[in-house]
């Protein structure tokens, strides 16, 4: 009947109109669903990568270039907080240290050890217990582990210039950046910029515009000066631009000298360090959160300059561990980089990324894991999308995006069938973000839709 078939939407259509409870898609049937998507001529100029498996038995429900090497973005911070949990456990902290040259005490040292979450207020707190030690004096503070400052070097400008960057040193302060939080104001003014206390001269390149207006934040560092460019609609909220610093050092010696002479210490001389270790005689310990909490940052809000701390100290650990542990859990080709996925240098196919999420649900920490993921529609990097659908509160994936590549990779619970791994990524789409965002999450919806026949047969006897 020909014409019956002409009047019917294809099964993506369905989806998008019918509400998640009135309809389901039979497990069967899923393969020829999701080809019938990614055939459209829509994406058709795009690459496509795309595997799905039983979570429970391991079966594959679709393969479509699933050896394939693809950038996956941020997908890349899977392997990274994978590694790290495999090598440390979840209760493994980050110490930083004030320690002293005994008996004088006449050079003490700060020494850091990646500590991602060391803040300006930390820093605060362990200077003042120094101080109640009754030390009000110091000839030589060294300051070990602030260089070198690593920068990956295969990294976008337009990356570094818009914040998303990451300055890793061994010993850090609010995250290598600074903060800004940006007011929009009366049409045609320039932005408000409210700024934490630093020695930066900061000029203010921005305006407020009308609603019609494209929105953009954009900032420049030179040396001391930062130049900050961009524009706000009228009347819309404050935005937060953290600008990662590409010359910390100037900035933490700072921190340094602050934090000091507020719990009356006075530091006569600062003295920069390569070491690693803290002199004999350790003074004051500040411990970072454990590592299961750690990770949140990394999974759930895509933090780029957590994940190259994570990976930074794991290779001053154990160099090359992430790469020997996926190989070792069956994560063949894999080239990677970085820990945050921020290069496109870092290559891995989707195939492996199923497998090392398969992986990830047999550990002891799996429970863990899967609540770092955001949840859709609800929480992280999932929470505006997927509301209202049959995917929300249904799917836990870790999202990934650069410019041309889009990616998601997570698990999915359907209501009438086994929970699913998966990973969709899509490169070269020639699309707007937002659209290739779409197709994957139309393919997300079908799979949170799937069902066993039997399941389907029976619900639709039952409304009769």
């Amino acid at each position: 009947m020909a014409w019956l078939r002409w009047l019917l939407p294809p099964a993506s259509l369905i989806v998008l109109l019918v509400s998640p409870a009135a309809f389901g898609l039979c497990r069967q049937d899923l393969a020829r669903a999701l080809q019938q998507e990614i055939q459209s001529p829509q994406w058709q100029r795009g690459q496509w990568g795309i595997v799905v498996r039983d979570l429970t038995t391991g079966d594959l429900l679709y393969d479509y270039q699933g050896e394939k090497l693809f950038l996956v973005a941020s997908n890349v911070k899977l392997t990274t907080v994978a590694a790290a949990l495999d090598y440390w456990g979840v209760n493994h902290t980050f110490v930083t240290t004030l320690s002293a040259r005994s008996p004088d005490r006449t050079t003490v040292r700060l020494q850091g050890s990646f500590d991602p979450s060391f803040s300006s207020q930390d820093l605060q707190q362990m200077a003042a217990n120094l101080a109640q030690q009754g030390i009000r004096q110091i000839p030589v503070l060294e300051i070990g582990g602030v260089t070198p400052v690593t920068i990956e070097p295969t990294w976008a400008i337009e990356d570094l210039t818009m914040g998303y960057a990451a300055v890793v040193t061994r010993f850090s302060v609010n995250q290598n950046a600074l903060n800004l939080e940006v007011v929009p104001q009366q049409l045609g003014q320039p932005l408000a910029l409210r700024q934490p206390a630093a020695n930066f001269r900061v000029v203010n390149e921005t305006r407020t515009v009308a609603p019609s207006e494209p929105e953009f934040l954009e900032s420049e560092v030179h040396s001391q000066q930062i130049i900050v460019r961009g524009q706000l609609h009228g009347g819309s909220k404050p935005a937060e631009m953290r600008i990662p610093l590409s010359e910390p050092i100037p900035y933490l010696q700072q921190q340094v000298q602050r934090a000091f002479a507020q719990a009356g210490i006075q530091v006569q001389q600062i003295r920069l360090v390569e070491t690693a270790e803290p002199l004999a005689d350790v003074l004051v310990r500040h411990t970072s959160p454990p590592l299961g909490a750690l990770i949140l940052p990394i999974l759930q809000e895509s933090d780029n300059f957590y994940a190259e701390m994570l990976l930074a100290a794991l290779e001053a650990a154990q160099p090359g561990y992430r790469q020997r542990y996926l190989q070792q859990i069956g994560v063949q080709g894999a080239v990677l980089v970085d820990g945050s996925g921020l290069s496109r240098q870092n290559w891995l196919t989707p195939n492996g990324l199923v497998t090392l999420l398969q992986q990830m649900a047999r550990t002891g920490y799996a429970s863990l894991w899967r609540r770092s993921l955001p949840l859709a529609g609800r929480s992280g990097t999932l929470r505006q999308r997927f509301r209202n659908t049959a995917a929300q509160d249904r799917v836990w994936a870790k999202t990934g995006t650069l410019r041309g590549v889009v990616a998601l990779a997570g698990y999915v619970e359907p209501v009438q069938d086994r929970p699913l791994v998966f990973s969709l990524v899509v490169n070269q789409g020639g699309e707007a973000t937002t659209q290739l965002r779409a197709g994957l999450d139309r393919i997300v919806v079908l799979l949170a839709q799937s069902e066993t026949c039997d399941q389907i047969t029976l619900r639709v006897k039952s409304n009769f």
